[in-house]
């Protein structure tokens, strides 16, 4: 009769174990630096720009989530006339954009000039598993 007490009180043991390792909140090994998420998401070829109506710019390009995380990824356009003074911004977001994939993006903002010379476009801000970014 003690074998099957002592098997009794094990696998009790072991279940009390299971379930204090499945209530245990997630490791940090799902979220990641905001350093780190930037530099996963590369920026595909030249953007472009088109004024949309009045001051309104449209800025479109292709980018690409290489990280194994889902993000929501903010992206900042500048437009620069051929002096290099900056004459317009726009931005946009990818929202909940899978891991492994590629997407198109599309900012919208607004010009001093339809004269620009050159557009650039940087990665802004990455939520979504990423330390200290709040869920958006």
């Amino acid at each position: 009769m003690r074998f099957p007490a002592f098997i009794l009180a094990a696998g009790l043991t072991g279940a009390l174990g299971f379930s204090v390792v499945a209530c245990h909140p997630a490791a940090k090994t799902d979220m990641e630096t905001l350093e780190y998420a930037r530099s996963m998401i590369s920026l595909d070829g030249e953007p472009t720009a088109r004024v949309i109506g009045g001051d309104q710019v449209e800025v479109i390009g292709l980018a690409t989530n290489h990280d194994k995380f889902q993000h929501d990824v903010f992206f900042t356009a500048a437009l620069f006339d051929a002096g290099g003074k900056q004459v317009g911004s726009a931005t946009g977001k990818l929202e909940d954009w899978p891991a492994g994939h590629r997407g198109a993006y599309k900012l919208l903002g607004s010009t001093k000039s339809p004269n620009w010379s050159r557009v650039t476009v940087v990665v802004s801000n990455v939520y979504e598993h990423v330390i200290g970014q709040p869920e958006q």
